[in-house]
């Protein structure tokens, strides 16, 4: 009686722990906002997750919609993750790119925002998918290791340093523009 009355009370203790991480992760919706004619799809998502790991997303597209992708991660990054997306169906990488880039112009970068010179204003960046059929996309993102410091002193041993932040996939989806038979 006492082992789970110990088991009842570490859970009620470390549940506001768990939870408290997961909805920090969903405030990141709170703060996008879709441009029209995207709305937001359903398989949007954010996660915690961990310097050094690597993580995949399957998103489904379906034929007949128009699909923006948008990422956005926690400042504790600072911008050090690969992002690459594969067409299932082909096998074919489709986008290859570091959160950051050196010239953070458009195209170069999946986090970091540029200078839109069409507008004139500071832009994050979108990558927009057309699919003529119904296929799978799988996204792979390398969240890499934090640097560590070197030690001199080999009976030193340093304890790896690891972040833990959000990143979130932001699906946005509309009608496609050229519909057929």
């Amino acid at each position: 009686m006492k082992t789970k009355l110990i088991y009842i009370i570490a859970l009620v203790l470390l549940f506001p722990l768990f939870s408290d991480a997961q909805s920090r992760c969903s405030d990141f919706f709170k703060y996008r906002r879709p441009e029209a004619p995207y709305e937001y799809n359903d398989q949007s998502s954010s996660a915690v997750c961990v310097t050094g790991q690597t993580y995949e997303f399957i998103l489904p597209l379906t034929k007949g919609k128009d699909y923006r992708l948008k990422f956005y991660a926690a400042a504790v990054f600072n911008n050090k993750i690969n992002f690459k997306i594969i067409d299932e169906s082909t096998h074919e990488t489709v986008l290859d790119l570091p959160g950051e880039s050196a010239t953070r112009e458009e195209g170069s970068c999946v986090l970091a925002d540029y200078y839109n010179e069409d507008n004139g204003k500071s832009s994050h960046p979108y990558f927009d998918f057309y699919p003529a059929t119904s296929t799978t996309l799988k996204i792979i993102m390398e969240v890499l290791p934090v640097p560590q410091e070197e030690s001199t002193d080999s009976n030193i041993k340093r304890q790896k340093k690891i972040n833990r932040g959000c990143v979130t996939v932001v699906v946005l989806d509309k009608p496609a523009d050229k519909s057929s038979f």
